[in-house]
């Protein structure tokens, strides 16, 4: 698949007297800095974008935590920006967007050196003599909005007829609230750090990615979000960015575990052996109820050993009840510990006796 071109802008001009605008001065003067900053939070996000940013409600309620400023505060600050000019107010009312005429032109400016812009014709706040001093600037026609407008975009022209512009659709299972909301589902209730943590994890490695991680820690009972987030580092150290690479390097894991210990399937439980095991339990029926589990378990590991047999295939739930790792079954192999002593260190069970 090719990827879009780039639509929004890595860097936009900032004046240094920004604050001797007329506007801006206004909004100053009602929310003083606060209001100052919320303004330039927004258009880094309307040039991140392109010249132009939703302003939805999941916009808005995402926007307010990552400035940690309360919803309505921001809302009563954008409603005096549309109030004094600073953002066009017709096209936030038909369109629900924040830009201004000042706006598409300083975007115009910073992508002179592109080949091509596009914008679309029911944003333009462009009169005809702007528009063709931009010789890169393609204007085209709105088929179709859909209420979360990809940024990504591809243009067919054919001569002599009217541009039609075509909306890629990205391939996202969740949006970004759906990671908060699973996270929400799954491990409680989100808290303001976590919260900025997870949107900036989004932002770096997609929304999927980071509901993998989350998913992930859920199936390894370690339902926190420490556990979740050393899943993405690790991700990022290996360079990892895509689900269908972070799926194959798990794969590629288990068949490494698999070659080194043996695989479960090819290393089947004989029927001897499970003979013996009865036999032995027949014989001593009295003695057998007197051990505890673990003392059973424990003694299965060093008969399997015996035997040059994988304990781990030969008592499965090794890992699901003790935490038993292949690691830890070389330890009793290279006599650093007993069975018994690993088994009894890894649950609360007490062993008469012992």
């Amino acid at each position: 698949m090719v990827r879009p071109i780039k639509e929004g802008l890595d860097y936009f001009p900032l004046d240094v007297d920004i604050d001797q605008d007329d506007k801006i001065a206004l909004i100053e003067a009602t929310h003083g800095l606060e209001g100052f900053g919320v303004v330039i939070k927004i258009l880094m996000k309307i040039y991140d974008n392109s010249y132009f940013y939703e302003w939805g409600e999941k916009e808005q309620l995402l926007f307010s935590r990552r400035v940690n400023v309360d919803i309505n505060q921001v809302n009563e600050i954008i409603n005096d920006c549309l109030k004094w000019g600073l953002f066009s107010e017709p096209l936030y009312e038909k369109h629900q967007i924040l830009s201004s005429k000042g706006i598409q032109k300083r975007y115009l400016e910073a992508s002179s050196r592109r080949k091509k812009v596009q914008i679309d014709n029911e944003y333009l706040l462009l009169n005809k003599k702007e528009v063709n001093s931009y010789k890169n600037l393609v204007i085209v026609n709105i088929n179709s909005i859909d209420d979360n407008i990809s940024t990504q975009r591809k243009v067919k022209e054919s001569k002599g007829k009217e541009s039609k512009a075509e909306e890629t659709e990205t391939d996202h299972s969740e949006t970004t609230s759906d990671a908060i909301v699973f996270y929400q589902n799954n491990f409680g209730v989100v808290n303001p750090y976590v919260t900025q943590e997870l949107l900036s994890w989004i932002d770096d490695l997609g929304d999927e990615m980071v509901i993998e991680a989350l998913s992930r820690a859920l199936d390894r009972n370690k339902p926190n979000w420490s556990y979740a987030k050393s899943i993405l580092q690790s991700w990022v150290k290996k360079n990892i960015t895509t689900l269908e690479q972070a799926k194959a390097e798990e794969v590629q894991f288990r068949n490494q575990q698999q070659k080194r210990y043996g695989s479960p399937k090819e290393d089947v439980q004989p029927d001897w052996f499970k003979k013996q095991l009865e036999d032995e339990q027949k014989q001593e029926p009295e003695k057998e109820q007197k051990k505890s589990q673990v003392e059973l378990d424990a003694e299965r590991i060093e008969l399997s050993l015996s035997l040059n047999k994988d304990p781990m295939t030969i008592v499965p739930s090794l890992e699901k009840l003790y935490g038993v790792t292949a690691v830890d079954i070389q330890r009793v192999v290279d006599k650093e510990i007993s069975a018994l002593d690993l088994l009894n260190s890894r649950t609360s069970t007490s062993v008469p006796g012992g």
